[in-house]
C-alpha cells in the first residue's frame, strides 16, 4: 500500500482488530450492522446491502464498483465535548490485487441515499447530482475532507476522516454517509484499469468501523473574555474595525475630521464623543509626569485604573520624570490598568524608554507613539524639540528591542501653516512623503502613523492624512468575509469563518487575524477559523477579519451576525 498522510494500513489481524474494546474516556467506536449501513452498487447496474463483501474493484470494459457507508453517530453528544480530536474509518480489506496503485477516496456524500441505492439513483427514484446535464455517484463526493490512498494488500485501511465527522456533528453538516470510490470517475464500460479491491460488510461481525476521539468541554459565554489573545474597546473601533493606526494630536476641529480619509485615532481630544460616533478612538489624558497628587506607587495605580475604568482608551503623557523610582511606578500603573481593564486601549507618549517597550512587548500596552518631530512651530525652539530622522529611528529600534515594534507607531510634524514655521524650516507634502516612505522602510512591521496638527494647518493636514493612505492604504490586500453571510442568523455549535484576500504587488498573505466583538480570539496563516458559538452570549456580533501580507500590509472587512439562542 502506498501511504500518504491521510491513510495508513494496519498489518495486524483484522478479527483483533474487530474485537478492541472501546478506550475509556471520550472515545467512540462505532460499528456492527445496528450501527453501519453498508453496502456496494455497481456501473453495471446490480448492488447489494447484505453481501458479506463489499466490493470496490473494477474491470476495463466490464464493472466498477462503489461502497457506501453510514454511520450512527447518536451515541455522541457533541454537547458534552469542545471538538473532534481526530476521527478515523478503519476498512477491513479481506482482498487486495492492485499492482498499479490505484487511489482509493473515501468523502463525504453531499446526498442521502438508502439501501436502494444504485450506481444510477440514491434511492432507486432519483438521481445522482449532475454536471453538464450528466449525473454521475461520484459528483455526490465533496471535497472538504475527501481523503485518499492507495490499497494493495489486506489489512485494515484506516482513513482520517476528522473533518467530516467534525461537520456532521458540529458544523450542522447532513450525515450522509460516506462514499468509498478508487479510480476515476466512469461512464459507459471504459477501460480504466482492473484491480480487486473487497472489503468485510458490517454484518459479519469485522466490517467498518469509526472511531471518534472527542476533546474539551464546550467553551461557555461566560470565559470569553478570558480566552481572547486580546482585548479591545469596541468592534466598531480601531484597532479592530480598522486594522491601522493613524493617530493625531491637536486635531480638535470637526471640519477637519470631514475632510480626512483614514485618520482613526486621536489623543486628548475635547469632540472624542462626536469621533467615537464616527469611527475614531479618543485617548485621554493620562499624567506623565512628577505631581504631589501621585506620590506613590500605589496612588499612580490607583490613577490609571480609574482611568481605564472610565475611558475607552488612555495614552500616558511623555515622562518628566527624574527619579527611577517613579519611573518605575509609572510602568507598573499601566500594568495594572491593563490587568484590571484590558479593554481599554492603553497608549504611551514614547522617548525611547526601554522599560515601556518592554511593557508592551509583554501586553502591558497597546501603543507606543514616539513623538518625532522634525520640523517646529516658531513657539517651540528647535534644539530639543526637533528629534529629527536619526531620532526617529532610534526610537523605532528601542521599541523593536523592547519586542513591541508591531504596536509603535511614529508621530511626525508639526503640520501647520508655512508661514508658522521657523524661518526656512517648513515641513512640506514632499518632506512628509520621504519621511513616511523612510519609516515604512525602517519597520514595515509599524501598524500606522501619527501627525502633531497645529491650527492654522488645515490643508497640510489633509495632506497628510492622504500621504498615510497612499503608504499603508493603498498597498494593502483586499480581503473579504465569504461565510458566513452578512446578517446571517447562525445555530450550529460550531460555525467555520472563511475569508478570501488579494495581495497586491506579488506579495503573500502572512497572517490571518480573527475577532469576535471587541476580542482578538486567533491569528492563523489559513483563511479559516473555527468558532465555537456555544462560548456566545445569543445576540448580534460583530466578526472581523484583518488580513496582513507579507510586506505587513493590512486590510480588515466585517460583518454582523446574530447567534440564535
Amino acid at each position: 500500500m502506498t501511504k500518504s498522510p491521510n491513510i495508513l494500513l494496519a498489518a495486524a489481524v483484522m478479527a483483533c482488530c474487530a474485537t478492541s474494546p472501546a478506550p475509556a474516556g471520550n472515545t467512540y467506536q462505532i460499528k456492527g450492522p445496528d450501527k453501519v449501513l453498508d453496502g456496494w452498487v455497481s456501473t453495471g447496474g446490480p448492488a447489494s446491502f447484505d453481501d458479506d463483501t463489499l466490493r470496490a474493484g473494477g474491470a476495463a470494459w466490464g464493472d466498477y464498483h462503489r461502497v457506501l457507508l453510514r454511520f450512527d453517530l447518536a451515541g455522541i453528544d457533541p454537547a458534552q465535548h469542545a471538538q473532534v480530536k481526530k476521527a478515523v474509518l478503519r476498512l477491513p480489506v479481506t482482498a487486495a490485487e492492485n499492482p498499479s496503485a490505484v487511489q482509493t477516496a473515501v468523502a463525504a456524500s453531499d446526498v442521502a441515499w438508502t439501501d436502494a441505492a444504485t450506481f444510477a439513483s440514491p434511492d432507486g427514484t432519483t438521481s445522482w447530482p449532475s454536471r453538464e446535464f450528466h449525473s454521475n455517484l461520484d459528483y455526490a463526493m465533496l471535497a472538504d475532507g475527501r481523503t485518499a490512498g492507495a490499497l494493495t494488500v489486506p489489512g485494515t485501511a484506516e482513513f482520517d476522516v476528522t473533518a467530516i465527522v467534525a461537520r456532521w456533528l458540529f458544523l450542522g453538516g447532513p450525515n450522509n454517509g460516506f462514499i468509498v470510490a478508487t479510480g476515476p470517475t466512469i461512464w459507459g464500460r471504459p477501460d480504466a484499469g482492473t484491480w480487486k479491491l473487497d472489503f468485510a460488510a458490517s454484518h459479519t461481525g469485522g466490517g467498518p468501523e469509526l472511531v471518534v476521539e472527542m476533546e474539551g468541554a464546550p467553551p461557555t459565554p461566560e470565559t470569553a473574555r478570558s480566552r481572547a489573545l486580546a482585548l479591545y474597546p469596541s468592534p466598531l473601533l480601531p484597532p479592530v474595525r480598522d486594522p491601522y493606526v493613524f493617530v493625531w494630536y491637536g486635531a480638535d476641529d470637526k471640519m477637519l475630521w470631514e475632510k480626512f480619509e483614514v485618520a482613526n485615532m486621536i489623543t486628548y481630544s475635547t469632540i472624542g464623543k462626536w469621533l467615537a460616533q464616527r469611527g475614531a478612538l479618543d485617548l485621554t489624558w493620562g499624567e506623565g509626569s512628577t505631581v504631589d497628587w501621585l506620590p506613590d506607587k500605589q496612588a499612580w495605580e490607583r490613577y490609571y485604573i480609574g482611568l481605564a475604568a472610565n475611558n475607552l482608551g488612555f495614552c500616558m503623557h511623555e515622562w518628566h520624570i527624574a527619579d527611577p523610582d517613579q519611573c518605575e511606578w509609572a510602568v507598573e500603573a499601566a500594568r495594572a490598568a491593563e490587568r484590571a481593564h484590558p479593554s481599554c486601549y492603553s497608549a504611551f507618549y514614547f522617548q525611547g524608554q526601554d522599560s515601556m517597550a518592554r511593557l508592551a512587548g509583554e501586553g502591558g500596552l497597546d501603543l507606543l507613539i514616539t513623538e518625532g518631530y522634525t520640523h517646529v512651530i516658531r513657539e517651540f525652539p528647535m534644539a530639543g524639540f526637533q528629534v529629527g530622522m536619526d531620532g526617529i529611528m532610534k526610537r523605532i529600534d528601542a521599541a523593536r528591542r523592547g519586542g513591541a515594534i508591531g504596536k509603535h507607531v511614529v508621530m511626525l510634524g508639526h503640520i501647520a501653516a508655512p508661514e508658522q514655521y521657523h524661518p526656512g524650516h517648513e515641513l512640506t507634502p514632499a518632506i512628509l512623503d520621504e519621511q513616511i516612505a523612510a519609516v515604512r522602510a525602517h519597520a514595515p512591521e509599524m501598524p500606522g502613523i501619527g501627525f502633531y496638527y497645529i491650527a492654522g494647518g488645515e490643508k497640510l493636514a489633509a495632506q497628510a492624512d492622504a500621504l498615510a493612505g497612499k503608504h499603508f492604504v493603498e498597498p494593502a490586500p483586499e480581503v473579504t468575509i465569504t461565510e458566513p453571510a452578512f446578517e446571517a442568523e447562525l445555530s450550529t455549535p460550531h460555525v467555520l469563518v472563511k475569508a478570501v484576500a488579494a495581495p497586491q504587488g506579488g506579495r503573500t498573505i502572512a497572517q490571518y487575524r480573527w475577532f469576535i466583538d471587541n476580542r482578538l480570539v486567533a491569528e492563523t496563516t489559513g483563511p479559516e477559523y473555527l468558532w465555537d458559538l456555544r462560548g456566545e452570549s445569543p445576540g448580534r456580533h460583530f466578526v472581523t477579519v484583518h488580513a496582513v501580507d507579507s510586506g505587513f500590509n493590512r486590510a480588515a472587512a466585517q460583518i454582523p451576525v446574530r447567534v440564535a439562542p
